[in-house]
């Protein structure tokens, strides 16, 4: 990796995990109007919405850790390029 890369890779990381949270929040605030609209709706329709009930559990319990983990990273990778920036400045 070149070092620009490198330099971006906390912003992205950041960024990503922002969105991974959005995503499981909004899972989190649709999933009942969704799951109840299947419910509602006819027999023919029980197969897609086990499948999509299964779906939104996955998302809501995998894209909130997930987002988390990815925020703490960047925060990790930030202090720690600025503690190597300032071993790696010689003394003046």
């Amino acid at each position: 990796m070149d070092q620009h890369a490198v330099s971006r890779l906390p912003a992205t990381t950041l960024r990503t995990g922002i969105i991974a949270g959005v995503i499981g929040a909004f899972s989190i605030i649709l999933a009942p109007q969704i799951m109840q609209s299947l419910e509602s709706g006819p027999a023919y329709s029980q197969a897609p919405g086990v499948v999509l009930h299964t779906a939104f559990q996955l998302v809501t319990l995998f894209f909130l850790p997930f987002s988390a983990a990815l925020l703490a990273a960047s925060l990790v990778m930030r202090y720690l390029g600025g503690v190597l920036a300032r071993v790696s400045q010689p003394d003046s």
